[in-house]
């Protein structure tokens, strides 16, 4: 979905979906899967998220260093940004900064394996103007914003804390990807 401005002059809302190089990509997953496979389920986790942010109808921008991610993204209908090597919160930065004039932002992470676009849908709606989807380690997973100058990125242990805002409890934002368990979780699902 492009980002076509509205007649206010402000753009529709845009998901900012950071995603490191797919090099780097799954990192903890190391010891069960190898390079090449942890590129590949980040970027079926990617697809997913996508997925999710455009079903919700927001116009998605994935912003990564990546080539070959930035290619995937942009085939399945996403703007993208090259954040040439920038860490979250930079890349985040980098996002709100690019769409300061939207309605409204959700920075979504990238690897959600079960995210929906009611949970998009939901988030977006109780940014007043901050929501918070904290993950249960205390980082942040997704975190909406209207306007997007309310969200002012710090990415890292504690996050959502340093983030404050209205946190809410929706459990699918809550479930990323990140150890062997949360793999095997989400693959027993696919298998359904």
């Amino acid at each position: 979905m492009g980002l076509g401005s509205r007649a206010n002059g402000t753009l529709p809302p845009v998901a900012v979906i950071p995603l490191k190089g797919l090099d780097h990509a799954k990192s903890r997953l190391g010891g069960v899967l190898s390079r090449a496979e942890r590129a590949e389920v980040a970027l079926q986790l990617l697809a997913r998220v996508i997925a999710a942010c455009q079903d919700a109808g927001l116009a998605v921008c994935v912003i990564s260093p990546d080539p070959q991610a930035r290619a995937e993204a942009a085939r399945l209908g996403a703007e993208t940004l090259d954040d040439g090597g920038v860490d979250l919160t930079g890349a985040v930065r980098l996002g709100l900064e690019r769409y300061a004039h939207a309605e409204a932002v959700v920075a979504i992470a990238a690897d959600l394996p079960f995210v929906t676009a009611e949970d998009v849908r939901e988030l977006l709606a109780l940014a007043r103007p901050l929501a918070v989807a904290p993950a249960p380690d205390g980082t942040t997973n997704a975190a909406a914003a209207r306007p997007p100058s309310a969200l002012r990125p710090s990415y890292g242990p504690g996050s959502a804390a340093r983030h404050g805002g209205r946190h809410v409890d929706l459990p699918r934002l809550a479930q990323d990807l990140d150890t062997p368990d949360d793999l095997a979780s989400w693959r027993s699902t696919l298998a359904v």
